[in-house]
């Protein structure tokens, strides 16, 4: 259930990989988070994912999202699997099974 969310484009400058999706995940507002959230309410994506991206990589300090960009910070760089990896979780946001 749930449609994957496709990346649109992937662009990095210095430790910061910015993703644009095929939708809109925050509407106008924006959301920046410097940790991961405390247990993110079930309707709250935003939070949800910035919760599977800290997870998912020790050495991610910043998420923020505004419309349908995600920026996300990795001070020591990124390589292909780091950048693989958090387009996955992205993609997978609003997938519940396969």
């Amino acid at each position: 259930m749930g449609q994957p969310i496709v990346e649109l484009d992937r662009t990095m400058v210095d430790g910061v990989a910015v993703f644009t999706l095929d939708r809109n995940l925050t509407s106008m507002a924006t959301r920046a988070f410097d940790g991961a959230p405390d247990d993110p309410d079930g309707d709250d994506f935003p939070a949800i994912l910035a919760a599977r991206i800290f997870a998912q990589d020790r050495a991610i300090t910043r998420v923020y999202l505004a419309a349908n960009v995600v920026q996300v910070t990795r001070p020591r760089g990124w390589d292909d699997a780091s950048l693989d990896a958090v387009g996955e979780i992205i993609t997978d946001l609003f997938r519940f099974y396969d």
